[in-house]
């Protein structure tokens, strides 16, 4: 009796430690992350911005004018900049000996971060969406008489800008985001969207996959600068800010406060993990996959990553 439990107690240990090793930054609340060649910049909801690098423990980085409540990451790598979106404003950040960081544009809250073709940035927060271009910055919102309020995921694709919003989806072409411009709206009034609230959106070939607040993902086919409803919108519970992430060409994963979700365009859903709150997933150029949670940062084996009842 006493050999076999010995037994079964180091198979356990076989099962657990490389997960247990894996595990990183338990004690963060990690709310983004972002990849930038064999770094992963991870930012703490309330707690600041850390670095992980190869063979190194996690360090935490600090600069004057950098807020320690990170809610998205962008990683520039033609400009070698590190874009921060902080409960304070947007943040360019560079990360050489040190770090430098310089706060640019208003001072309230960003959620979303889009880096576009061109070089150009689009922020989007409380106070709607900041353009950046190099030094010069432009905010189309309320007071430009913008229709969405409040924004929290973009995406861009084939001439077009979309816009996830609390008070629902926009599109229009993107040299056409100006004051007063006509902008296409999905929403709960118009019977278009399950949730106003807009966390994530994530274009696919002729497809864009909307996330929300309160009611999973629903799906649309784009087309002539419509969308249309499509099938297979799972209920996958409170999407997270940026939580659709694709793993392949057929496969996207969820994140949300329920779990790591894999859904498939064809309708198969499937729970990856059961580790509590998902925030984020990012792939290293190792194929490794990083999954951030509300109690720390965990990597995952691409095998990992594939379908797990």
């Amino acid at each position: 009796m006493k050999c076999l439990l010995a037994c079964l107690f180091a198979c356990l240990l076989t099962l657990v430690s490389p997960r247990a090793e894996a595990r990183l930054l338990p004690g963060v609340n990690v709310a983004a992350l972002a990849v930038a060649g064999d770094r992963l910049y991870v930012g703490g909801f309330d707690q600041g911005l850390f670095v992980v690098e190869p063979d190194h423990a996690p360090r935490r980085l600090q600069a004057p004018g950098l807020s320690q409540h990170i809610n998205a990451l962008a990683w520039s790598a033609a400009e070698r900049v590190l874009w921060v979106a902080t409960a304070r404003g947007l943040v360019r950040c560079r990360h050489e000996a040190a770090l430098t960081c310089l706060r640019i544009g208003p001072t309230r809250a960003v959620h979303a971060l889009l880096l576009r073709q061109g070089g150009e940035l689009v922020a989007g927060g409380d106070d709607g969406l900041l353009f950046v271009r190099g030094e010069t910055t432009r905010v189309l919102g309320k007071k430009e008489r913008a229709p969405f309020r409040a924004v929290w995921a973009l995406a861009e694709a084939g001439g077009h800008l979309y816009v996830g919003a609390i008070n629902g989806l926009f599109w229009g072409a993107t040299d056409g985001f100006h004051p007063e411009a006509p902008l296409s709206r999905a929403s709960v009034v118009q019977g278009s969207l399950p949730d106003d609230w807009v966390t994530a959106l994530l274009v696919q070939e002729n497809a864009l996959y909307v996330g929300t607040y309160n009611s999973g993902v629903a799906h649309f086919v784009r087309g002539a600068g419509k969308l249309v409803r499509g099938g297979n919108n799972p209920a996958l519970g409170h999407v997270n800010p940026a939580g659709i992430v694709p793993l392949s060409a057929d496969t996207l994963a969820v994140c949300s406060m329920e779990g790591l979700w894999n859904f498939s365009p064809t309708g198969k859903v499937h729970r990856l993990e059961r580790l509590g709150d998902i925030t984020a997933v990012a792939r290293a150029p190792s194929g490794e996959y990083w999954v951030s949670t509300r109690q720390g940062l965990e990597r995952l084996e691409p095998s990992q990553a594939k379908e797990r009842d």
